[in-house]
């Protein structure tokens, strides 16, 4: 991993582990500042490598970065400011409406691990509601100004929400997009939220005049790592998320946090993203985990992809055929790596079918070409993949 890298984790351990990881002395010789301050925008780490910076002695860092810095910062702090007032708008609108909804990432999660909803960078709102709420809300998104991309009738409209998780609404001033979830991943993944029972266990969490719902943190430790191994962790922000809610006065029951990763077979995505957490992030994990952790090799496998990705960014892994190995190796079981196989298979994702092309009635013809796309369009990256392991 470059210096860069290195230099933006250093800072971000001593961000929420005071007590033991000192600020570094001085900057790494060499460093490069502009891909540091870049690389900060993009792994979403502006709030926390500020707050470390404060605290570094010894060789002063140049007026130009730290002014550009103090600036992203600010804008951040608005920004996540904006959309905490905004979440609490909507959210209030899918109150009176009877939609459960709980708030994926963002401001929310930031009150949760910080108390603050500054102190976590977000560029858009993630909110999660029942399938079964899906047009009911985005009535509501629609009456508070917000525009979607769909017509919410119609049997393809149907395969969307089966094979896809999310829709996107913009706010006709273009300020804000909403991304409205009913799964966590997409449905060939083979992680169901609704085996958490999440509706009946959301928490309020006060921050001023708003209130928003969270989850307990063992679930919300599971939905984060499977969020995060769902984009191959290319996001450092994400990982810092999961050794922040580690590190916090409510830290997750770890028994109860492996009961329900079981219960939803992402053992091995938990533990990844718990290895990712120590490792990277100086995360204290106790001896059981750890013990989980070694005595599964390819956990270490996929960490090691992982530092791959991040060892790449600024870089999009989601446009990557080679995703799908990783997805199938995150598998607990044979059995689950077999399922996952013939759901993605099976699975017309929203690029594959174009709503013009066939009639509603002839729709299911689709899915008989999905194989053969699937062969012509990723056959020969993965190929090319296995060929190098």
């Amino acid at each position: 991993m470059r210096r860069e890298n290195e230099h933006l984790l250093t800072l971000a351990r001593g961000a929420f582990r005071k007590d033991e990881f000192a600020p570094p002395t001085a900057s790494p010789a060499g460093l490069d500042w502009g891909r540091f301050v870049s690389l900060c925008e993009w792994h979403n780490m502006v709030p926390l490598v500020c707050r470390a910076l404060a605290d570094v002695r010894g060789e002063p860092i140049s007026p130009a970065v730290m002014n550009r810095m103090r600036t992203m910062h600010r804008n951040h702090t608005a920004r996540s400011l904006f959309l905490a007032s905004e979440l609490s708008r909507i959210l209030t609108a899918f109150e009176a409406s009877g939609i459960p909804a709980y708030p994926f990432k963002g401001p929310a999660l930031s009150v949760l691990l910080y108390g603050d909803p500054a102190c976590r960078q977000s560029k858009d709102l993630d909110i999660l509601v029942p399938r079964e709420a899906l047009r009911a809300a985005a009535k509501v998104l629609a009456a508070l100004g917000y525009d979607g991309g769909h017509a919410w009738e119609g049997p393809r409209l149907a395969a969307h929400r089966r094979t896809e998780c999310e829709a996107s609404f913009v706010r006709r001033d273009r300020k804000v997009e909403v991304e409205l979830q009913w799964a966590v991943v997409p449905g060939y993944f083979g992680f169901d939220h609704e085996r958490l029972g999440i509706w009946s266990r959301l928490e309020r969490r006060a921050w001023g005049a708003m209130h928003f719902p969270v989850l307990p943190p063992e679930e919300t430790l599971l939905m984060l790592c499977v969020h995060g191994s769902k984009h191959r962790w290319c996001k450092l922000g994400w990982i810092c998320d999961v050794a922040a809610l580690i590190e916090s006065q409510t830290p997750p029951d770890w028994s109860r946090a492996m009961e329900l990763a079981g219960r939803c077979g992402a053992t091995r995505l938990l533990l990844l993203g718990l290895l990712l957490a120590g490792r990277l992030a100086g995360a204290g994990l106790p001896r059981e985990i750890t013990g989980r952790i070694e005595a599964d090799l390819m956990v270490a496998v996929l960490a090691r992809q992982a530092l791959a990705v991040i060892a790449k960014t600024p870089v999009n892994p989601d446009l990557d055929p080679v995703r799908y190995l990783f997805y199938l190796k995150s598998k607990d079981c044979r059995r689950d790596q077999l399922r996952f196989a013939s759901r993605l298979i099976a699975t017309l994702a929203a690029g594959e079918w174009n709503p013009s092309s066939l009639p509603d009635f002839l729709a299911p013809l689709y899915y008989l070409f999905r194989p053969f796309h699937m062969a012509g369009r990723h056959g020969g990256p993965i190929l090319r993949a296995l060929a190098r392991r």
